[in-house]
């Protein structure tokens, strides 16, 4: 389970008519008793617990007040690896979180259930499946409820590595409908939806904010110059401004206010792209309720809201975009090498390669998986997410869907050593996963899921290689992939 990154750094405003309806329970005494124990700490999880519970509490309080003090008193920062050194050191990863609400809720008898999926909250995220969250499902009085307390702690500023305390009480019995949007199990169970939704669904969707209704933009990628968006609210919104990068372009970017119509509680804005280009979009949506001071380049008047916008987020890619050969690049910045390689391998274009490499090519589709991860990038639209990674010696690895190509520095800068395949096992996601679905008549979804990890053990048990469920280099050996 890979570490969580990062927690929901969107601003937003939290319908707080949704979340008291659906934990409409009076907690305040609990709240009370919670303020008084801030201060001590904790070396034994019965202690902390004893603390915790009272024993005329009912099955609600005592969830309730575990959670609470959870979200109180533990910190996003390093991995703690064990929930007694969570209360220790008061500070943890989404693991951390879900397995203490977990042991804490066992000592009282109530079932918890640890959950692993995809937890989005930016524009990158759309279009991608990254199993690297994680919350829990606790059943009360036979009802199973969600909780997320790593989100419900606060907010985590991944370029600051800065956590801000700020309860949000939505994610404590999250509402499964609402809760969807940005929070896709493994294992589709969890979803605790009478119409589950597919991964490709969800993938697909914009990130907006859980105010916005009936938004009818249902792609979170658009293809094309001429964007129109209308929506419910029952915010009363009175103005907006559109926030756009370059696809990998980061950092700060100017605002340009555009026209908002309001009808009632409906809303509509048109906006065309004239730049050719792939883009990264952020409707933000002023409240009515202002002060004064906002400064964004092209508006005309400056205020400030005294509670935070609404947002709606997706990629455009105009109709008349191609993936550029890159004008320039310098060999001894890896990360600008990304697109050059990009271009390269989506192209397959032998002579740009030879120009930044000293070792030629006749042909860069003899490459070793080369004309894999050409193939993986037809309907890729250049979304780096973890740009490169430091290896050992002088060698950094990019990875793009679900290859890594390989550079090794020498005197002449970084050169394309090799493309591997990446290490493939429940929760990935990408092309090659489609593949292996492919292989074994599968549906190709793309997902990782419980089914093809069976038919891998299978295929693995068959051929005597130890039967893992994990696609490495004997597997795909074998599999001939």
């Amino acid at each position: 389970m890979k570490i969580c990154l990062s927690i929901s750094i969107r601003a937003t405003v939290i319908s707080l008519l949704v979340t008291s309806l659906l934990y409409s329970q009076n907690f305040n005494h609990i709240d009370v008793r919670l303020n008084s124990l801030k201060s001590k700490y904790y070396t034994s999880l019965n202690d902390l617990h004893k603390d915790l519970i009272y024993a005329d509490y009912s099955k609600s309080e005592k969830v309730y007040a575990i959670a609470k003090y959870i979200t109180e008193n533990i910190s996003y920062a390093e991995r703690a690896r064990s929930p007694l050194n969570t209360i220790r050191s008061k500070q943890g990863v989404c693991q951390d979180y879900s397995e203490l609400f977990i042991a804490l809720c066992k000592l009282s008898n109530i079932k918890n259930y640890y959950v692993t999926g995809d937890g989005r909250n930016n524009v990158r995220d759309i279009g991608f499946y990254n199993s690297n969250h994680a919350w829990n499902v606790v059943e009360i009085d036979g009802e199973l409820q969600i909780y997320d307390l790593t989100w419900a702690a606060g907010t985590y500023d991944e370029s600051s590595k800065k956590f801000t305390k700020k309860f949000k009480q939505e994610y404590f019995n999250a509402n499964p409908e609402v809760f969807i949007n940005d929070h896709y199990p493994d294992d589709p169970k969890w979803q605790l939806l009478d119409n589950p939704i597919t991964i490709t669904e969800y993938i697909s969707k914009p990130v907006y904010s859980p105010e916005i209704k009936n938004l009818s933009l249902k792609e979170g990628i658009f293809i094309g110059n001429d964007l129109k968006i209308s929506f419910a609210s029952n915010y009363d919104f009175e103005s907006a401004s559109l926030f756009r990068w370059p696809l990998n372009q980061y950092g700060t970017t100017s605002g340009i206010e555009i026209p908002l119509t309001k009808n009632g509680s409906n809303y509509s804005l048109n906006y065309y792209e004239k730049i050719p280009g792939v883009y990264k979009y952020e409707f933000v949506f002023w409240p009515r309720n202002k002060q004064h001071d906002r400064n964004f380049e092209n508006l005309s008047t400056k205020t400030t809201y005294n509670y935070s916008s609404s947002t709606i987020e997706l990629k455009l890619i105009t109709s008349n975009y191609d993936i550029p050969k890159p004008d320039e690049f310098d060999k001894y910045d890896p990360w600008g090498l990304i697109e050059s390689y990009h271009y390269i391998f989506h192209k397959l274009d032998t002579s740009f390669f030879n120009s930044i490499n000293s070792k030629k090519i006749l042909d860069v589709a003899e490459l070793n998986n080369a004309n894999h991860l050409s193939e993986s990038l037809k309907h890729w639209i250049g979304d780096y997410r973890n740009f490169y990674t430091k290896l050992s010696g002088d060698s950094i690895k990019y990875t793009i869907n679900n290859f890594d190509v390989i550079l090794l520095k020498n005197q002449n800068g970084y050169e394309f050593k090799e493309i591997k395949k990446r290490v493939l096992k429940k929760g990935s996601y990408g092309y090659l996963v489609k593949q292996l679905q492919k292989l074994f008549s599968l549906e190709q979804s793309g997902f990782f899921d419980l089914m093809l990890e069976n038919k891998i053990k299978e295929f693995q048990k068959n051929n005597n290689i130890i039967s893992d469920g994990i696609v490495g280099i004997k597997t795909y050996k074998y599999l001939n992939l």
